[in-house]
């Protein structure tokens, strides 16, 4: 009998730590979907109150840099912003680089091929880099990257 009780009771026991481990991932899980479905990434610039300051794009046309001027949030708590956003018109797909807050400026422009440079005259904590690189598929349908660098400007912005 006294076998039979501790098998029981061992089992019990490993059964309520897998029950605990099971709702605990469960829990973890679920906030993580709902951060990444509300917060994680902002609508693209084309749904929300964005107006287009400048476009640039890859040499084979594949991908295009947008900055963009936006206001988010609701009318008693909006926020103003400039955003850098990659996108890719073959597949319809928006993917945020940059956000800096209303300063004095943010431009973007091609050092080389495939390397991105972001002119602003805020100061560091102001700019906030989402992607310090990103891939995108080129005209031939291969993968390409574009490395993202940031220019501090001190006069004004290239244009």
């Amino acid at each position: 009998m006294g076998l039979v009780r501790f098998v029981s009771r061992a089992t019990r026991r490993l059964g309520l730590w897998f029950l605990a481990a099971g709702i605990t991932l469960a829990v973890l899980f679920t906030a993580v979907l709902i951060y990444k479905l509300t917060v994680f990434e902002p609508d693209p610039p084309v749904v929300a109150n964005c107006q287009s300051l400048q476009l640039i794009t890859t040499t084979d046309s594949a991908a295009e840099i947008h900055v963009y001027e936006c206001q988010r949030g609701s009318t008693n708590n909006n926020w103003q912003s400039f955003e850098v956003w990659l996108y890719e018109p073959k597949v319809n797909e928006w993917l945020r680089i940059a956000t800096a807050e209303q300063g004095p400026c943010l431009t973007v422009s091609w050092q080389r091929q495939g390397q991105l440079i972001i002119h602003h005259g805020h100061s560091r904590g102001d700019l906030n880099i989402a992607k310090a690189s990103v891939i995108y598929n080129d005209a031939n349908g291969r993968p390409a990257t574009i490395s993202v660098t940031t220019q501090r400007e001190e006069k004004e912005c290239p244009l």
